[in-house]
């Protein structure tokens, strides 16, 4: 039973590393549509450039 908390532990705290990751260099902080969707769109839209500059780091 630990070990499964110790393993949601660590995963949680990945995904919460990269949504501050996201709010001090992408501006994930700065978001202020109007509608729900719209923001949800942006974030998701942030997370895939998040990614494609993991990738062409990787690449170059």
């Amino acid at each position: 039973m630990e070990r499964l908390a110790n393993q949601d532990a660590f995963e949680r705290n990945a995904v919460e590393g990269k949504f501050g990751e996201g709010k001090r260099k992408y501006g994930l902080g700065l978001i202020r549509a109007r509608l729900q969707k719209t923001s949800e769109t942006v974030v998701v839209l942030q997370f895939l450039i998040m990614n494609l500059e993991r990738k062409l780091r990787v690449i170059f």
